[in-house]
């Protein structure tokens, strides 16, 4: 990496799901070398999660003024357009839709770059069908072609997209980097002090609250554990909010689950919790196990996505089964995991967010010189 380069990272909203927090992190290591980095939000500013970041004096952070992703293309467009001058070292997406939208932008010029990097956010062909997936297909054909270098979070990934666009494996550089941490960074939040008296002996869930993220399944695991004294925290807002208090209400757990809604620093809960969870049903890869492992040796998660069965240490079940998460649960609590701490800490350290940039770097850089071989 470069001392003064510029960057663009292009993004949906400001909430910090999965991907977003992924970007986040990148703009924060760009500015931490010296460099300047502009972010664009596809709507309006709703949360106070990039207030880092827009403080720092080499970020400029652009919103448009509307909340619906169909009208923000029209107001990212005209923010582009006020960008045009500026030549990108580095262009970063983590959306589909929006990595389709930059590629087409970069073909007609709105948009130039040295090198534009997209990273795929989830596994799309097992995650959508019918309408919304031929939709996807689309995008991927609009403006992936641009893209030099297309990041995978696991093999698994790749497999499905390379199967359903075997075309697109052949236009453009698809690789699989490990999902990073910024493990300095992560220290320095897992220090703060928060009260978590009233929660008492809990497990903890972090992550938006839609259907894919089976809280629904966790809030009946909950139930049906031996554990009268254990609580659930659940961190995160969404559009199953509603549902998910009624079946709280259903299953009588009014006193044992708490919906705390969008946290700002996860660490401090995973930190002080007696188990962490991870109950999606489908992921493309959960960054939020990652950053759990980093502060519990006590770590549960459904067999969601690729590579999580290789992880060491964690207790895994598979996807959509409560009894199944039931029972994996009561495991990691029965269990002496103190060990976990050293297995977790190697583990992440392979992940970190240095290792991550300095391997985009060399990927792109060879595709740049095998372009100049005759």
């Amino acid at each position: 990496m470069i001392k003064g380069e510029k960057v663009l990272i292009v993004l949906p909203s400001d909430a910090l799901g999965g991907a977003e927090q992924f970007l986040k992190m990148m703009a924060k290591l760009f500015l931490e070398k010296g460099n300047k980095v502009y972010v664009v939000f596809l709507k309006r500013k709703k949360f106070l999660g990039w207030r880092d970041i827009e403080a720092h004096p080499n970020a400029s952070l652009f919103f448009t003024s509307f909340d619906s992703e169909r009208m923000g293309v029209l107001g990212m467009m005209n923010i582009l357009n006020k960008l045009r001058r500026n030549k990108f070292d580095y262009v970063f997406s983590s959306h589909v839709h929006l990595t389709g939208f930059l590629g087409t932008m970069i073909g007609v010029g709105l948009v130039k770059k040295k090198k534009f990097i997209g990273r795929e956010s989830t596994s799309i062909f097992k995650r959508f069908v019918g309408i919304k997936l031929t939709v996807f297909k689309l995008l991927y054909k609009l403006g992936y072609s641009k893209l030099d270098l297309l990041i995978c979070q696991t093999e698994f990934m790749k497999k499905q997209l390379v199967e359903a666009l075997p075309k697109l494996a052949q236009t453009i550089k698809i690789k699989v980097i490990a999902n990073p941490l910024n493990l300095a960074d992560i220290e320095i939040r897992s220090k703060q002090d928060i009260d978590v008296s009233p929660f008492g002996q809990y497990l903890v869930a972090a992550g938006r609250l839609i259907h894919l993220k089976g809280y629904d399944l966790l809030i009946k695991a909950l139930g049906q554990l031996n554990r009268r004294s254990l609580n659930l925290v659940i961190l995160g807002k969404g559009s199953e909010e509603e549902s998910l208090r009624e079946l709280i209400s259903r299953e009588n757990l009014q006193e044992r689950v708490f919906l705390l809604g969008q946290v700002e620093n996860v660490f401090p809960y995973f930190k002080n919790a007696k188990c962490c969870v991870v109950s999606s049903r489908i992921e493309g890869f959960p960054n939020v196990l990652l950053q759990m492992m980093s502060q519990n040796h006590k770590v549960v998660s459904t067999l969601c996505a690729g590579g999580i069965e290789d992880i060491p240490g964690i207790f895994t079940c598979k996807t959509n089964d409560m009894e199944a998460l039931a029972t994996a649960l009561e495991n990691a609590l029965e269990n002496d995991t103190k060990e976990n701490i050293k297995t977790f800490d190697h583990f992440l350290k392979e992940r970190s967010i240095d290792r991550f940039v300095k391997k985009v770097e060399e990927l792109v850089m060879v595709e740049k010189a095998e372009e100049k071989v005759p």
